[in-house]
């Protein structure tokens, strides 16, 4: 039925515009699809899934070794909001992998079409994934930074992103006791991925400033007016890695564990 989601496999054999009977065609081409597809994608699906396991992992522990942090806690929620917030990848790329890569899906999403719609559906569906996943990053590390910021000095005004963990993280006197290492590319580069997304993946910053973030030995450059070509898997990988690990180390700094609260309004139930 147009529209759905059914798992049942598609018997017609009417005419289609791939040439020849319906089903032969697009048997061919499920088989192609899902021999030089699925594993490339089953790969990038549990490194994910690492990621994740390895963040409620975290968050396990801190609620076993702080038990006495109130439950709205923005060190708690921190960390329990990161396999949330994983979940939705790896939950996207498994449907990518076991639906969307069958093209026998999509002409039974929109028979006669469904050809049509094959490329250019996975790489929407894909796109606007890695698209959440740069904006829940960010959004993961600026709310609690703030609030933890704010804690540790009442008095400061840091109001933008940028400004907020480079007030946090400074080296030069430094509000937590260990700051961790290469903090800056990172973060860089998940905030300026972000700002991209936010203008339809056309870097458009108000300074009309190039910029280029170099990160694990790969430079990355933001060009005025020029489409975000460089979203991969394997990259947000590596910045969801990144980001649990200067978060954890936040977390768990001395200076921040010695703070009575952190009350977190936005503090919820997680789902994953």
């Amino acid at each position: 039925m147009a529209g759905g989601c059914s798992q049942r496999e598609t018997t017609s054999t009417s005419a289609s515009p791939l040439g020849g009977s319906f089903t032969e065609p697009l048997q061919r081409k499920a088989w192609y699809y899902t021999a030089m597809q699925q594993n490339w994608i089953l790969e990038k699906e549990m490194k994910m899934e690492q990621v994740r396991a390895a963040a409620e992992k975290e968050w396990q522990a801190i609620l076993r070794e702080f038990s006495q942090w109130g439950v709205d806690d923005a060190r708690r929620w921190a960390l329990s909001r990161f396999p949330t917030m994983l979940f939705l990848p790896v939950l996207g790329l498994c449907l990518r992998r076991t639906v969307l890569e069958d093209p026998r899906w999509w002409e039974e999403y929109a028979p006669g079409a469904g050809h049509l719609l094959f490329d250019r559906g996975r790489d929407e569906f894909d796109r606007h994934l890695k698209g959440k996943l740069l904006l829940d990053l960010a959004h993961n590390i600026e709310h609690p930074f703030r609030l933890i910021l704010k804690a540790l000095d009442p008095s400061n005004s840091a109001s933008d992103f940028s400004a907020v963990y480079r007030d946090l993280l400074r080296e030069n006197r430094p509000y937590l006791k260990n700051v961790p290492h290469g903090w800056q590319e990172v973060l860089d580069l998940i905030r300026l991925s972000r700002n991209t997304v936010h203008n339809s993946w056309i870097h458009s910053p108000a300074n009309q400033k190039h910029y280029t973030v170099t990160f694990k030995a790969v430079s990355y450059d933001f060009i005025v007016g020029k489409q975000l070509e460089f979203i991969s898997w394997d990259l947000l990988h590596d910045l969801a890695e990144e980001a649990l690990r200067i978060i954890v180390a936040v977390v768990r700094d001395r200076n921040v564990l010695a703070l009575r609260a952190i009350p977190d309004a936005g503090a919820g139930e997680p789902i994953a």
